[in-house]
């Protein structure tokens, strides 16, 4: 559609008697539809250099109706509002039995609820660039904002690309000031990875921005966090299993093997028999999450996302009291320095944290501190 909405050649010939001026700004059009042509394909072959260009929609998933090849969802996950569950509440009845819960109400006096549009984007952010995927060798794929939302609005690929980006709110970036327009929940403000340092901790707050098929793929939260997960506008698919279901049932080989093992393939071809293969006691929860709703993933469970729409959301991901031993456990031995400036820092301001982190220590039975 890019190159035809400039006609063929003769089109050209007859606009030669157009003021020099037109002339320029159809030039300056054309430049900028190959530069958006160009970088997209960039972006997409250095995000899945599996695919050729013209494979990105080889399965026509774009001419499906999301809710109807899906099926109803369960939606057997708990709602609460804010106004009807305390903090201690949410502790309690949710965190601390590992149970996750859709809430209500948080988000009505959010400014990014009336201000965050694509046309607020294009015009503040157009020119920032944000990641939209990893190459092969891990380094992050960015297009600028501007050429994403034009993306966004016209393709029609089966697993399209998804902005993902943690930098988003770091000093000296231009949509730092996003930060303002939304409040992390009071359930949720504990963070005891800022003991760690600004500079060492983890990625742990994203904003996510993607068309309708784009998604994230079966995982875990990194570190044993817990997360939470908000939703401007657009609606989310989410399939979750609880802790101890086994990689290799929610992860199959036959899902695997494919060479197109994107959220949307799983949800279409895999979902119901992993299901149909699991005990009573590690059937998932299924729901659809609407604009407005915040989303509590705790520790450990597995999920998978799916846009059904052009989706923005935030997302935070974090350790608390509650979730401490969990993520200490996993910190000291996949991220040792980390874990060695971690609990340096909280032993004089949490010495409580301090112990348990002695009490994990080795095999537990206090020959090995937590620092050896």
């Amino acid at each position: 559609k890019c190159h035809s909405d400039h006609g063929e050649s003769d089109d050209h010939s007859r606009a030669s008697d157009a003021p020099t001026s037109s002339r320029a700004a159809e030039g300056m059009d054309y430049d900028e539809d190959q530069t958006f042509l160009e970088k997209l394909k960039n972006a997409k072959l250095d995000a899945r250099s599996e695919l050729k260009i013209d494979e990105w929609d080889k399965y026509g998933f774009h001419k499906l109706d999301l809710d109807q090849a899906l099926g109803p969802a369960l939606n057997n996950i708990e709602y609460v509002h804010c106004d009807d569950c305390s903090l201690q509440e949410m502790i309690d009845r949710f965190e601390v039995p590992c149970k996750p819960v859709m809430i209500r109400g948080l988000m009505d006096r959010w400014p990014a609820m009336k201000k965050w549009k694509t046309g607020y984007f294009l015009e503040r952010f157009g020119e920032t660039r944000l990641k939209c995927g990893e190459d092969d060798d891990g380094y992050k794929v960015k297009l600028r904002l501007k050429h994403f939302l034009r993306y966004m609005a016209t393709q029609k690929d089966d697993s399209p690309l998804y902005v993902f980006d943690a930098d988003f709110g770091d000093s000296g970036k231009e949509t730092r000031t996003l930060l303002d327009d939304y409040i992390v929940p009071d359930y949720f403000t504990e963070d005891l990875f800022q003991h760690a340092g600004e500079d060492r901790r983890p990625p742990y707050r994203w904003m996510l921005l993607g068309p309708a098929r784009s998604g994230s793929n079966m995982h875990i939260d990194p570190l044993g966090t817990s997360a939470w997960n908000a939703i401007i506008f657009g609606r989310k698919r989410w399939v979750l299993y609880p802790p101890g279901t086994p990689r290799s049932a929610v992860k199959p080989d036959a899902w695997l093997d494919r060479p197109d093992h994107e959220a949307i393939d799983w949800f279409l071809y895999h979902r119901d028999k992993i299901n149909a293969s699991l005990p009573p006691h590690q059937q998932p929860i299924e729901l659809i999450q609407e604009a407005g709703e915040i989303i509590l993933v705790p520790t450990g469970w597995w999920h998978t996302v799916l846009n059904l729409e052009d989706s923005l959301a935030v997302t935070q991901n974090f350790c608390s009291t509650t979730n401490f031993s969990a993520v200490w456990d996993e910190t000291r031995r996949s991220r040792t320095r980390l874990a060695r400036r971690w609990l340096r820092m909280l032993k004089p301001i949490r010495p409580d944290l301090y112990e348990v982190a002695q009490r994990l220590a080795g095999d537990g039975d206090g020959l090995v501190t937590a620092e050896e």
